[in-house]
């Protein structure tokens, strides 16, 4: 079995008089629309991510976080440590159809200075661990005459099983009984049910250890709660993989990212954006069927959009992430 690597697309986060920081890992684990796998009944895949969102920008410029003037407002110039474990189950139900199962636990450390004009500024924090938001996707394989390429399509659901109730301490001092939300962008969960929808093509270079993938997926909110749409997404990849030796695979990708804005009451109008990222890594296998991997992830291009009232709102943008994992396949 051809060894796999592991590729993870920075979404921005948001921030200064702006949104917390949304900023997670998503993660394309599907090795069998990159043509890396045999077709085994289950393959597990447990992996690790960081991000750490600390360079606030605006558009695709950096700026500087705001003053302290006493505004009663959040002013985010520090930062987001986005952390993820992702457990993803994939069982083939015939050679055409399989399901994929996607367990998150999120782990986020977020804080920033609260600009009161009762005690001064100070730092606020939310730090949590929880589960995430629970995706569930059915692929389905097209018919090939060519046994070296393949194609097909993907359409699943998120469902809404992070929470979305987290809080900052310490409170505002003006209103110290009531808790302080955190940002609906930056909770464990949307509070949304998502349709996804993907395509892919893959194809593997006669008699070449080279191999080349193209994929697509689009994620869209069609329940929603609390006053908060999270903004319609869509992922572009792009790589290629080359084995340097049988248990030694090396991968570069080229991940797009595109976010439209969250919209509702509760939704930070500073927020969405598009990024474009270089991911190179490597795959070893260490035993029969089983690969460790590692891999970093480099923004080559990232813009954040603003509030249309502030235009000098920013958000935190992390400029790399990397993750590690262990894949097995029965």
């Amino acid at each position: 079995m051809k060894t796999k690597l592991l590729l993870v697309a920075l979404l921005v986060t948001t921030n200064a008089y702006a949104s917390c920081g949304s900023s997670f890992c998503s993660v394309n684990t599907h090795w069998d629309t990159q043509g890396l796998v045999n077709d085994d009944v289950l393959r597990i895949d447990l992996r690790y991510s960081y991000a750490n969102a600390n360079t606030l920008r605006s558009g695709s410029s950096k700026i500087a976080p705001a003053q302290p003037t006493g505004s009663n407002t959040e002013i985010e110039n520090l930062r987001t440590i986005n952390q993820m474990l992702n457990l993803d189950l994939d069982y083939s139900i015939d050679q055409k159809w399989n399901v994929g199962l996607d367990l998150p636990l999120v782990m986020r450390d977020h804080s920033h200075t609260f600009d009161s004009s009762v005690s001064g500024p100070f730092v606020q924090q939310a730090k949590f661990t929880g589960l995430g938001d629970v995706r569930v996707v059915g692929k389905y394989k097209f018919d090939s005459a060519e046994h070296h390429a393949g194609s097909g399509m993907s359409f699943g659901i998120k469902l809404p099983t992070g929470a979305i109730n987290k809080t900052m301490t310490p409170p505002d001092p003006a209103d110290p009984a009531t808790p302080y939300a955190l940002e609906r962008s930056s909770q464990p969960g949307t509070g949304s049910t998502d349709l996804l929808l993907g395509t892919y093509y893959h194809r593997d270079t006669e008699n070449s250890p080279w191999g080349w993938f193209v994929s697509g997926q689009l994620q869209s909110a069609v329940n929603t709660r609390d006053n908060y749409r999270p903004g319609n997404s869509l992922n572009l990849d792009m790589g290629a993989h080359y084995a340097f030796a049988p248990t030694l695979t090396g991968l570069l990708q080229l991940n797009t990212q595109f976010k439209n804005r969250d919209t509702g009451l509760n939704a930070n109008p500073t927020s969405g954006g598009h990024s474009l990222s270089l991911s190179p890594g490597l795959s070893f296998v260490v035993a029969p069927k089983t690969n460790l991997y590692s891999f970093v992830q480099i923004a080559l291009l990232q813009y954040a959009n603003t509030d249309p009232a502030d235009p000098g709102a920013g958000q935190l943008t992390a400029p790399w992430s990397f993750a590690v994992g262990i894949s097995h396949s029965y």
